[in-house]
């Protein structure tokens, strides 16, 4: 499941001032996944897997290919396989992240990991620069803030579409991003004073979305709820495709504040876990069958066939004012997909 610390990791992103806050917060679990898979990260041989090893030893697993990409800063990126997060290149890789948080929209998405980190591994890295672009090489520099040392090249948003994917960390478009370590966390930004933040918010020093009730509560139930990964974001990602506002059919439920959405598994089957944070406890009781009246009536988007059909089972309940769902299903990513295709499946008031 979801770590416990989870409840304040959002601190690490998020402020409520934050613009991250208009885009949902993804998290992946890795350490729970690999536990409870009974997969060790080691080989027989005492050599740890390479990123390649590591897609054979999941690739067969129905939970492990529903999950969200994983951040390119943490190794499980899309170029993970041809990328540099490497201990050569960087001081760490895949192998030591537990959990990672996105947050934000490109190209202002930052990201953030727990896990086992060296921060004289990572600058002893970056003291090989053999291969490292000329600009790359030239614009790198350390400041030390708030006892952790941050490595930066510059403007992290300037493109170098000629040198792409190449150590220490450059991107897919060219960009030599901000990054940090300390001994538990990594933090990865499009500029230093975001990353400051970020360093601020992790060490409490400043307010974040983990201060409000209704994120931490959520994260809180989605850890309870054993989630390998979930998504949590405000109201409005529910409501549909705004261009079609208004057209769409079913009973609407009551009011609420915030939703997160995940993946877990149990001996039932894979589904999809739904908390909903709501005003009050009124609004929390009256939206079970609400939910119930709209996975009956009517249909999924993104799936192309009625919920009815998506979900072969489902177990609703309320807690004060959250309603939490187990929506057990076999149809793949739907757990994400609805949320990032705005399906209206929370159409509410």
């Amino acid at each position: 499941m979801i770590p416990a610390e989870l409840e304040t990791e959002a601190a690490v992103l998020l402020s409520k001032q934050s613009y991250f806050a208009e885009f949902p917060i993804i998290l992946i679990d890795y350490e729970s996944i690999l536990e409870d898979k009974n997969i060790s990260l080691n080989k027989p041989n005492g050599e740890t897997v390479t990123f390649e090893e590591y897609i054979n030893l999941l690739r067969y697993d129905e939970v492990i290919k529903n999950l969200p990409a994983g951040s390119d800063i943490t190794g499980y990126g899309r170029y993970a396989l041809v990328g540099t997060i490497k201990d050569k290149y960087v001081g760490y890789d895949f192998t030591c992240v537990d959990a990672e948080i996105q947050a934000g929209g490109p190209p202002l998405n930052v990201a953030a990991a727990i896990g086992r980190f060296n921060p004289q591994a990572t600058m002893d890295a970056l003291h090989y620069q053999d291969e490292w672009p000329s600009w790359v090489k030239e614009v790198y520099t350390t400041e030390e803030y708030s006892g952790v040392t941050l490595h930066s090249w510059g403007d992290g948003l300037e493109i170098h579409m000629n040198t792409r994917l190449l150590p220490p960390h450059v991107d897919n478009l060219g960009r030599a991003r901000p990054f940090a370590v300390t001994e538990t966390n990594l933090f990865y930004a499009p500029s230093l004073e975001i990353m400051k933040f970020m360093i601020d918010t992790s060490q409490d020093k400043t307010k974040s979305l983990a201060d409000l009730p209704e994120f931490a509560s959520i994260a809180k139930k989605l850890s309870e709820m054993n989630t390998y990964a979930a998504v949590i974001g405000d109201e409005e990602y529910t409501i549909g495709d705004i261009i079609f506002e208004g057209t769409y059919s079913g009973h609407k439920l009551k009011e609420f504040v915030t939703f997160g959405s995940g993946i877990g598994e149990d001996e039932k089957g894979i589904y999809m876990a739904l908390v909903i944070y709501h005003p009050s406890n009124e609004n929390a009781e009256a939206n079970v069958s609400l939910l119930e009246q709209r996975i009956a009536d009517t249909d999924s988007l993104c799936a192309e066939k009625p919920w009815r059909e998506v979900f072969t089972d489902t177990d609703i309940r309320v807690e004060g004012n959250l309603l939490m769902a187990k929506l057990y299903t076999e149809v793949d990513r739907i757990w994400v997909d609805w949320v990032y295709e705005h399906d209206p499946l929370l159409l509410h008031e």
